[in-house]
C-alpha cells in the first residue's frame, strides 16, 4: 500500500515517517500546494491530509483533489476536535476523519481499512464488466444483483444472479449441474429439474443474451463467447 501524508509542519512528517515507514510506502508533501501535480504524475492508494495549513486549508484541497482523482479515498487528520470541522470533513466525501492524538495501531488500522475497502469496490467492478458479444452488450451490476442487457436493467432472483454471475465470470467453462448445486446452495442434493427451472427462467428474461447460455448434453452448462 501506497500512502500520500500532507501535512505543513516538518517534524509530523518525520515521525510519520517513523512511526508507518514499516508498514506502508509513503509520500510526504509539507507545502500543500504541491499535492496535485505529484498525483498527477505519482500512484497513491490514500491521500491523509491536515486541515489547518498555509495558503490552502485541508477542506479546499480536498475538493480540488476530488475534481481530478474523484476515485481516491482520503482521510483527514488533524488536531481540530470541533463537531463543525468532523461534520464538513465527512460532507465533503472523506472516507474518515480522525483527531490526534491517535494510537498508531488505530491509524494504521483506519488507512489499510479504506485502502482494502477501494480495493474490493474496483474487483467487485471488474469482475463483471461489460461484454459485447454480437453487438449484444451486458453487463452485470452487484449492487443490485440485477443484469443489464441492451440498456435494460433485468431484475434477477439471487439464485439467478448467482448462477449467471458465476457463468460470466468463468466464460467457456463447463459447470455439471452438481456443482452448480454445490457452489449456489452448499448442497448436491438439489435436484437436476430444480438447476433446469432456474436456467429456463433465467434465459427468458436475458434474451437476447441468453442465446449465449449453452446447454451440453450430459456434461452441464456454460457461458460460451
Amino acid at each position: 500500500m501506497h500512502i500520500t501524508i500532507v501535512d505543513d509542519v516538518k517534524d509530523n512528517l518525520n515521525n510519520y515517517r517513523d512511526l508507518l515507514g514499516s508498514e506502508f510506502e509513503m509520500e510526504l508533501i509539507q507545502n500543500p500546494l504541491e499535492l496535485l501535480g505529484y498525483l498527477n504524475t505519482s500512484k497513491t492508494d490514500l491521500v491523509v491530509l491536515d486541515l489547518h495549513m498555509p495558503n490552502i486549508n485541508g477542506f479546499e484541497l480536498y475538493e480540488k483533489m476530488r475534481q481530478t482523482h474523484p476515485q481516491l479515498p482520503a482521510i483527514f487528520l488533524t488536531g481540530d476536535p470541533s463537531e463543525d470541522a468532523l461534520i464538513k470533513g465527512l460532507d465533503l466525501g472523506a472516507q474518515d476523519f480522525i483527531v490526534k492524538p491517535v494510537s498508531i495501531n488505530e491509524l494504521i488500522a483506519r488507512i489499510k481499512n479504506k485502502v482494502e475497502a477501494k480495493k474490493a469496490k474496483h474487483r467487485r467492478k471488474k469482475d463483471v464488466g461489460l461484454l459485447k458479444l454480437d453487438g449484444y452488450e451486458f453487463a452485470l451490476n452487484p449492487d443490485l444483483q440485477s443484469a443489464v442487457v441492451a440498456n435494460t436493467n433485468v431484475t434477477l432472483t439471487p439464485i439467478e444472479y448467482k448462477i449467471i454471475h458465476l457463468l460470466v465470470t468463468n466464460p467457456n467453462k463447463i459447470f455439471p449441474r452438481e456443482h452448480l448445486a454445490e457452489i449456489i446452495w452448499a448442497s448436491t442434493n438439489t435436484s437436476s429439474q430444480n438447476i433446469d427451472t432456474h436456467l429456463s427462467n433465467l434465459r427468458k428474461k436475458l434474451k437476447p443474451f441468453s442465446k449465449y447460455i449453452k446447454t451440453i448434453k450430459s456434461r452441464g452448462v456454460l457461458l460460451r463467447v
